[in-house]
Parts: structure tokens; sequence; C-alpha cells
């Protein structure tokens, strides 16, 4: 078995390489295959609306933007990875307030260190294979922002700390009885921390807050939750660029949302008109979805006069006139016109046929360069 021992270390190396040489490579797939792509898509989209903009995709996908990202990611793995690689060989640990925690300074603190190396390793598993996996399905989907690898690097932190805190609360099982499940319950624990760290500190931070509540009526109705299709992993997307409810959203740039978020054009054009009469109506926004008015758009399909409004109101038991008032609203204000105007271009196939030949005859390959001589 002399080989095998000759051979650990070459494997514990190419080990250190591949996870976290991973973070790297994946940005370079990003930038070598997916961004001409992302750009085709993007210049479609706008052409379809009719929309003039200066705004390219790598604008807010540039080089530079993640340099440090990547860096900090890279750097995050590659210490994990040498130290369990490294450090996992079975000797034994010098007393030290990182792994001993509270057990600092006892006489026998070798369990507990033995221990909480036992559950860093299996959090930076569970770290690494989440990661992994969020990276590879935002690079498949076109939408590998910086602050995925940020995020990746944190996960890490985040999840070692929680395994490591929940296993000083547990302690250190030495009894024989119970030493196998609690090792087992122990790297399950500490895996999931991995896998869900933030999910944990929510839960925590949620029930801590049934006690100190002070989020009002419209926090409620502004909520993300309440448009229509969105879900969990669309809010945290749109988190990511700072839009944390309906009235962010609704005075968010769609130009910006096309070029930084993997959604289609319809899709987010669809989103923004329902958060533009969300927060002209709070809370009575599922009595109008009751008889199909989900968006600001609707309320200019059909022109719809005083009567009619009045009769809507009616039927879903609105005793103010604040539909004719909201429609009032969005019909004189010209960005959310602009909006309809658009998502009607969008919808148009004779749009679609120009834009795709418009497609067709530009080269991504080779973008015109800039003219250093324009002011």
């Amino acid at each position: 078995m002399d080989w095998m021992s000759e051979l650990l270390p070459a494997l514990r190396v190419i080990l250190i390489i591949v996870v976290s040489g991973f973070i790297p490579f994946t940005a370079m797939s990003f930038f070598m295959v997916v961004i001409p792509q992302k750009e085709k898509e993007f210049t479609k989209s706008i052409t379809e609306m009719g929309i003039s903009t200066s705004r390219t995709v790598r604008d807010s996908y540039s080089v530079s933007r993640y340099i440090f990202p990547v860096l900090f990611a890279f750097l995050i793995f590659f210490g994990f990875i040498t130290a369990f690689t490294f450090g996992g060989d079975g000797s034994a640990f010098n007393d030290n307030v990182f792994l001993s925690g509270p057990f600092f300074g006892s006489e026998d603190t070798q369990a507990v260190m033995n221990q909480s190396f036992f559950v860093l390793a299996f959090a930076f598993a569970g770290g690494f294979l989440w990661s992994g996996y969020n990276i590879i399905r935002r690079l498949v989907a076109y939408d590998l922002s910086p602050s995925v690898y940020y995020s990746a690097g944190i996960r890490i932190m985040l999840a070692s700390a929680v395994a490591l805190v929940t296993s000083f609360l547990l302690g250190s099982e030495t009894t024989t009885n119970d030493l196998f499940s609690f090792k087992a319950s122990l790297a399950g624990i500490a895996f999931l921390a991995g896998i869900f760290p933030q999910r944990i500190l929510n839960y925590l931070i949620t029930r801590f807050q049934e006690f100190f509540s002070n989020e009002s009526v419209t926090e409620k109705s502004l909520s993300l939750y309440n448009i229509e299709g969105i879900s969990i992993y669309h809010k945290e997307r749109l988190e990511e660029i700072g839009i944390d409810n309906a009235q962010n959203l609704a005075t968010a740039s769609l130009t910006q949302l096309i070029a930084e978020t993997p959604y289609d054009a319809r899709q987010l054009l669809d989103w923004i008109g329902q958060a533009k009469l969300i927060c002209y109506v709070k809370d009575d926004i599922e009595r109008l979805r009751a008889i199909g008015i989900r968006s600001v758009f609707d309320l200019l399909k059909g022109n719809k006069d005083r009567i009619v409004l009045r009769e809507l109101s009616d039927a879903v038991g609105l005793d103010t006139p604040i539909l004719e008032i909201v429609h009032g609203q969005v019909k004189d204000d010209r960005g959310i016109v602009a909006l309809y105007n658009f998502q009607e271009n969008k919808n148009s196939p004779a749009r679609d046929i120009i834009a795709t030949r418009k497609i067709e005859s530009m080269d991504f390959d080779n973008p015109p360069k800039e003219d250093k001589a324009k002011g």
C-alpha cells in the first residue's frame, strides 16, 4: 500500500485545484459563451418593443465587476478545501478558541475540537454543493451576476458559523450507546446548514419578530409575493438588484431588468404593470383581479369610460371612486402609456420578424468600437 500513500498527496492537490478552480472556470465560461448569446436576446427584445437605448449587456456584465467577487469566492473555497484536505489526517489539534469554543482551556478539549472540525467539513460540503448547483443553474440561465460569487463565499462562512455554534450547543457526546446516532444527526445538521444557512437564520428571526412585530399593513400589501407569477426564487433574484417590494419594481428601469435578469420582457412588463396597480390600490388588488384587472395595462384596454368604471367598481363592492381616479392617473402617465405600447409591440408578430432579421444581420463577435473623437 506504499504506492497509495505516495499517490495521496497528489490526489489532495488535484482535489484542491478542482474545487477552488470551479469558481474562475465558470466565470470564464460565462464571458466566453453566455454573454454573446445574451447580447443577441437583449437586442431582440428591445427591437421588438421599439425601444431606443444606449444601454448594452456589457454595461451590466463588465469583466471589472467580476474580479473581486470571483477572487473572494476563490479564496474562500481554496482556504477551506486546503484546510480540510491537509488538516483531516487524524492528527491532534492544538487547543484554540475557534475549534473548542466555550470549552477552551478545559482539561480535555480534543474531542470537542475533533467534532468541530467534523461539522465544519460537512457544512463546507453542503455549502459547496449548493453553491455549485446555483452557479451552474444561473450560468445555464444566462444569469450569472457578480453577486452570485459573493453569495457563494458568504454561504460557506455563514454555514460554518451556524454549524459550529450548533455543535457547541450540543456539546461533545462520548457515551457508547448513542454515539453513532449522535454523530449521524450532527453530520446531517451540519450538511443542511451548508445548504440552507440563511433559511435557518430567517426562521429564528421570524420567530423573534412574532413577539416584536411592527410590520404595517402597507408593507404587507407591497410585498413582491402579491404579484402573480413571482415565486420565492424570483423574489430572491430581484432582491439581488435592489428590488425588495412592489414600489421598487414599479419604478425600476425596464431595460435594466432585461439586461440584468434572465426574465423575458413580456414577463417583466406584466410584473411591472401589476406592481404599479398594487401601488395605487393596495389591498383592493384582489377585488380587481376578480374582474380581470390585473395590471395598469388592463385599465387602458377597451377605452373604458366613466360609466364602465363605475359598473366595475359596483361589481367588486368598491364604494369609493378609486377606480375612476386610478384610471385617470394611469391614462395621463406617459411612462405607463409607453410601457403599454412596448407590451403591445412585444406581442406583435410583425415586430418579432423585424427583430429577428436585425439580429441575424448583426455581428456580435466583432462589436463596433466606440468613436473616441465623440465628446
